[in-house]
């Protein structure tokens, strides 16, 4: 079995294992009438479309012909006729879906990634991003409602998952999937979301400002030049230490406007430089760090990149069973068979569930040598109730799952944190047919 497949069977049965539990917890909680029979509004539809590569090249070379943009398409070496193909098919997939509502009685507007605005959202009983999970997480980080639903649909389930969007068969079936959820024949699900409130000098809060990594070619922030003085300050991992706070009056707060439903990731732009960041766990002792980035994650996302930062391999696991068994006599099976058993079953409690209170923090790839980390005993991985984390980096990013970035520098703090207002609504349907 091959490395990614072994991910992919430990992540399913990981996903199968917490399904269950919701299950039985529900059944011991018992259900009211309402939920055995969930009803959803759907008068208003606001579909949320993809933004295939065809029209991502079209963003970057807006006074272009469409004859000169597949010349350069084609000379650049892309596959111009499958780039076609799928942009083809993905519009054709959304203009189904649309279809469908409309022949439903459903009011319904479209939206995409450059359309897509807090009013549309007001507008509408409910959103349906058309793609896949990266579709879900954009059209879920700015629904502040956490009462109004968010239905996705996996556009190409023959080419990948997209786990919190509807089961595979929706996909084939639109106008079944509909008539389901309309007879409400699924049932409901909440998410929990991660809200990040940032504190900063009040000349600064202004510019701590969204940017769209998906229509930006590139992503640089204009690095901090006050940090430091001498021929060092431009490479942070000159330092040995932070520089003192200075007590400022002119400290402003704000709540970010997008809310992560995956992860909150901070770290340098540049992925060479070393991340000098200060974290507090729970409201413990705060913590010198030095890493690759901080990355805080949802039981949502910890089926995804939370996941891959911390999953063991198989045969690491074969190797630390061999020293045991070798070199400290302890009796074990030491084959591959054994150790890959051992690895799914660490891997999967990696996984929590989606509706969790709690958070789970990951330092990647963690420096410590001599004083580092100071104070000792902070755990590279860990749950929390919250993350306070605060910057002493020059060009850094506070990134929300993967796709909104905003700056995040020397001074700047931020809280994260769950709070049940800000879950989102969402749904289950069974994989299979419903007939």
């Amino acid at each position: 079995m091959s490395v990614l497949n072994n991910f992919t069977v430990t992540v399913a049965r990981g996903l199968r294992r917490l399904r269950q539990k919701d299950l039985i917890s529900a059944a011991r909680r018992g259900s009211t009438s309402e939920e055995a029979s969930p009803r959803l509004q759907m008068e208003k539809c606001l579909i949320v479309s993809k933004v295939t590569r065809y029209e991502y090249e079209k963003h970057c070379h807006e006074n272009t012909s469409d004859a000169e943009l597949e010349r350069i398409l084609r000379k650049r070496g892309s596959d111009f006729d499958a780039m076609m193909d799928n942009h083809r098919e993905q519009k054709a997939f959304e203009e189904n879906v649309a279809k469908s509502l409309k022949n439903m009685g459903v009011k319904v507007e479209m939206a995409s990634r450059l359309t897509y605005n807090d009013e549309l959202i007001k507008w509408c009983d409910v959103v349906v991003p058309c793609g896949g999970d990266g579709t879900f997480l954009l059209a879920a980080s700015r629904v502040r409602d956490n009462n109004k639903p968010v239905i996705g649909f996996n556009s190409a389930p023959h080419k990948s998952v997209g786990r919190l969007c509807l089961p595979t068969w929706c996909s084939n079936d639109v106008k079944g999937a509909l008539l389901a959820l309309k007879e409400g024949r699924f049932r409901w699900m909440r998410r929990s979301r991660i809200r990040t409130t940032i504190t900063c000098e009040q000349k600064l809060l202004d510019k701590i400002t969204p940017v769209d990594l998906h229509t930006l070619h590139f992503c640089r922030y204009p690095p901090v030049s006050h940090l430091h003085d001498g021929p060092d300050s431009a490479d942070p991992r000159s330092r040995t230490e932070f520089a003192p706070d200075e007590p400022s009056t002119t400290l402003s707060t704000k709540v970010l406007p997008f809310l992560a439903l995956n992860e909150v990731f901070i770290g340098e732009s540049v992925t060479s430089r070393v991340s000098l960041l200060r974290l507090q766990i729970d409201n413990g002792k705060w913590t010198h760090t030095k890493s690759s980035g901080l990355c805080v994650t949802t039981g949502t996302g910890s089926t995804s990149w939370h996941f891959s930062i911390n999953c063991l391999r198989t045969h690491s696991v074969l190797e630390l069973m061999k020293i045991l068994s070798e070199d400290f006599g302890v009796k074990l099976d030491t084959s591959l068979e054994k150790a890959r058993e051992v690895a799914e079953r660490y891997n999967q409690k990696l996984m929590f569930a989606p509706d969790s209170e709690q958070l789970a923090y990951s330092v990647r790839e963690y420096i410590t040598f001599e004083e580092w980390p100071a104070p000792r005993g902070l755990r590279v991985r860990d749950k929390a109730s919250s993350v306070k984390v605060k910057s002493h980096c020059t060009d850094a990013g506070l990134v929300v799952d993967g796709s909104v970035s905003f700056p995040f520098n020397d001074g700047t703090e931020a809280m994260l944190e769950i709070l049940p207002e800000d879950s989102l609504m969402t749904v289950q349907m069974d994989d299979a047919l419903p007939y």
